[in-house]
């Protein structure tokens, strides 16, 4: 699942390998998919991105920013995909949810893996769409400070019943967090994923705060987790310490068995001992 780590890698990655390219054709995808999020019609998609430059690709929470110019931008990412680049059409997937083909013969590809965007947006449109605005300050930016983050603690109500977990990645929210990255934040951080987060100490915040941090920035300098692949189909770097592989095996800290809940739609694993 494209989370911040990787929706900054690729977006670096396209600004490198695609910026000037000019498309020759864009397809809104060959493959009906339910939970793949478009927003105009497959016709629109192609009269429009026809002829257009690839600018500076940028990330925005978990989404990657394509400029389509002059006045348009492609919005990826926000769940699975697979966002690939092709040197020719010899390795094109058999289904995608979008294909664009440049002048040069090359080819940059979108396949949905579970839910996914391939938004085309009009550059006005960014700002006020929920997919890419509306999440504060990333936490790779000088903007995501300790004040920043305890200030998030205040939209809380008396008595709160909101955990760690939906804190960070659902309300309020942490800009580009999602549950993957969230496991080994909320174990460097020594938080277990139901904890109330209302119940947490100063101590505590700060060292959930100081985790984020460090982790998202390690995952991020490492082209992000081993789990997802960047835009030449690479693994990432980062080396996750919980996933559903390590399910009883020894915590790497206290040697405590590794646990599994099902919670907030999704997976958590934790150590019983370091995450209480």
């Amino acid at each position: 699942m494209i989370e911040l780590p990787e929706a900054y890698t690729i977006a670096q990655q396209i600004a490198e390998t695609l910026k000037g390219k000019v498309i020759e054709r864009g397809v809104r995808g060959n493959s009906p998919h339910k939970f793949a999020f478009y927003n105009r019609e497959p016709e629109e998609y192609e009269s429009i991105l026809n002829g257009r430059t690839i600018g500076g690709a940028y990330q925005l929470a978990n989404m990657i920013m394509v400029p389509a110019e002059p006045d348009f931008v492609i919005g990826l990412g926000c769940g699975g995909e697979r966002i690939l680049y092709h040197e020719n059409e010899s390795t094109l997937p058999k289904k995608h949810q979008l294909l664009l083909q440049f002048t040069d013969g090359t080819y940059l590809s979108v396949s949905v893996q579970g839910w996914g965007a391939a938004l085309l947006l009009e550059e006005s449109e960014v700002e006020t769409h929920p997919f890419c605005g509306g999440r504060g300050p990333s936490p790779l930016s000088d903007e995501f400070t300790l004040d920043y983050f305890l200030g998030l603690f205040g939209t809380l109500k008396e008595n709160d019943p909101a955990s760690a977990k939906y804190f960070a990645i659902t309300k309020p929210g942490v800009a580009g967090m999602g549950n993957g990255c969230l496991q080994d934040i909320l174990f460097n951080a020594g938080i277990h994923p139901r904890r109330r987060v209302i119940s947490l100490s100063d101590d505590e915040k700060r060292a959930f705060y100081e985790a984020i941090r460090t982790t998202v920035r390690e995952m991020t300098d490492l082209g992000g987790r081993d789990s997802d692949y960047d835009l030449f189909g690479r693994p990432g770097g980062y080396r996750r310490i919980l996933h559903s592989k390590v399910v009883g095996r020894p915590c790497p800290k206290c040697g405590t068995p590794i646990e599994k809940t099902a919670f907030l739609g999704g997976a958590s694993y934790f150590c019983p001992t370091c995450q209480k």
